[in-house]
């Protein structure tokens, strides 16, 4: 690993830490999102109590934040391994944030941004899930765990070399679901839109 490499994976972080949702909630004059709704620091909590330009706009700020250094690292002849490692560094900003007390979002969309960059051909896949499953049962957590679960599957069978990160990258956002998962079991898991 070369020094320009190392300083890439820390800036992965450093970037994805900027919580989208944190910022777009202070711009739209809304209580952080952690402290309301689902408690979660990303777009669809911010959809939730703020309506759909602060979710909109959170989701573009998290798909920003993310491609950014994963760009500025495949340009510069790294390859898609390298892009990926840089990926799983953001997301985990994302979940665990330096500057906001490391209290971030569950990172799909992140994670979305990640793959659908890396392997563009997953992306359908990614996307179309997350969206089916969402309006299928209304629940955010239930799509995005869907969607975490098939992605190193794929991996596997498709990009077997790029597996290992996709492991890691699901990883990271599986355990940051933990609650939601006992939120599911419980039934009490919120819905995207409140009835």
């Amino acid at each position: 690993m070369d020094l320009f490499f190392a300083f890439s994976l820390v800036f992965g972080y450093l970037a994805g830490s900027i919580s989208s949702a944190i910022l777009v909630c202070k711009l739209f004059g809304l209580p952080d999102p952690r402290t309301q709704g689902s408690h979660n620091a990303g777009a669809t909590n911010v959809h939730r109590i703020g309506g759909k330009w602060a979710g909109f706009l959170t989701l573009l700020g998290d798909f920003l934040k993310t491609a950014l250094p994963m760009v500025l690292v495949y340009k510069l002849d790294y390859g898609r391994p390298a892009s990926l490692w840089v990926g799983v560094m953001a997301v985990i900003g994302h979940c665990y944030p330096i500057y906001f007390s490391f209290k971030g979002g569950k990172g799909v969309a992140s994670l979305m941004t990640v793959v659908s960059l890396v392997i563009s051909s997953f992306a359908i896949l990614t996307i179309g899930t997350w969206l089916l499953t969402a309006y299928t049962f209304g629940r955010s957590s239930l799509a995005s765990l869907l969607t975490i679960s098939i992605i190193p599957v794929f991996g596997y069978h498709f990009k077997p070399e790029l597996f290992i990160p996709l492991c890691a990258l699901s990883a990271v956002v599986l355990i940051r679901h933990s609650s939601n998962i006992i939120n599911l079991f419980r039934g009490s898991e919120p819905l995207i839109v409140a009835k």
